[in-house]
This record gives structure tokens, sequence and C-alpha cells, in this order.
């Protein structure tokens, strides 16, 4: 994937945004950031076959063949003072036998995949940047969330769990390092 042109512009700049903020502190993360450490912590998950984000509509599960399977849909971006909250829908599935004889375990194991998601951004280091003796926390979760189940909601024959997740950012929203085409003030 190409980067964006705010990214090539931030790579670029004269101005870094480690002159605004100091080294050990959280940079910037974009959209794109969340999504792709999302991803990454459920690719890493040892029972996740496959990971995938979007709209759940464009998935075919009758082609898809890997599972357990992961999806992640965007569905909001919130800010406070201080941060960005990112909210996304996510999704754990996996095939239901003829006759749904295990479907309580797809239940179990797919519900449990997506508690160890929240836990990692809760408390894992997958989530901070690898220092030694640094503790700070880039991507993380406070919220309480409920899991919602499903059973045969696609063309498979599936079940597992979904729940609204939301992954914060710190954020100190810098008007210096903003990409302006000029400086001149826009009061009329």
């Amino acid at each position: 994937m190409p980067e964006s042109r705010y990214a090539v512009w931030r790579s670029e700049s004269n101005t870094s945004v480690t002159d605004q903020v100091p080294y050990n502190s959280v940079t910037y993360k974009t959209f794109n950031n969340v999504i792709e450490t999302i991803l990454c912590v459920a690719y890493k998950h040892k029972f996740i076959e496959q990971v995938d984000s979007g709209d759940i509509f464009a998935v075919d599960l009758e082609k898809n063949t890997a599972f357990p399977y992961f999806h992640c849909i965007p569905n909001n971006i919130g800010t406070t003072t201080t941060s960005i909250k990112y909210t996304f829908q996510l999704l754990v599935m996996d095939l239901v036998e003829p006759g749904l004889s295990n479907e309580q375990q797809v239940m179990s194991d797919t519900a449990q995949i997506l508690q160890d998601i929240i836990a990692l951004f809760r408390n894992g280091s997958i989530t901070s940047p690898d220092e030694p003796g640094n503790d700070l926390r880039i991507y993380y979760t406070d919220e309480d969330y409920t899991l919602q189940p499903f059973t045969e909601r696609f063309d498979a024959a599936v079940c597992g769990w979904s729940t609204e997740f939301t992954v914060i950012v710190d954020n100190p929203f810098s008007a210096c390092d903003i990409p302006l085409k000029d400086n001149n003030n826009c009061i009329q």
C-alpha cells in the first residue's frame, strides 16, 4: 500500500514531530496505524488463521477457507482534548459442523480469542514500543466490553462473537506541525 500524501509530507518535512514532542512520548498515530496494529495483534494470535478489515458485506466466506477468522470494521473516530478514540466492530468466527455439534466449543473458543485481543490492548507489551525500560503504551483501551454472539450470520455456517472496540491513542493536537500552504491569518 503506498504511503498517503500526509505520511510522505511528515517524513519529508523540515519540521519534525519530535521537535514538538519529547523522544519518549507518543508520536502521532493515524487511522492506518491503528488498523494495522489491530490486524497485527489478531494475526499474531496463535488460533486466528485469517485477518481482514473493511465492510463485512464485501467478505465472501464461501471462498474463505481459513478459520477462525477475524474481521475489523471501522465505526467512528472521537476526540478528547488529549487523545483520539478509534472505534471498530471486531468479529471472530469459526465454522460450525453440520448439525451444530461443535457450536458450543466454537462459541467458547471465539469468545476467548476476542477476550485475548482486548487483554493485549489493556495489558500487553505487544502494543508498546520495543525499547528496554519503556513502559509507555502507544495503543490502549480502558473501556468495558460486551461481547455479542452470532450464529449463521453469513453465507457459511459460522458462529462467533462481536464487540464494539475502542482504541485510544494520545494526541497533543499541536497546531505547529500541520501542513498549511501559508501562515496567513484566516480571520475575515
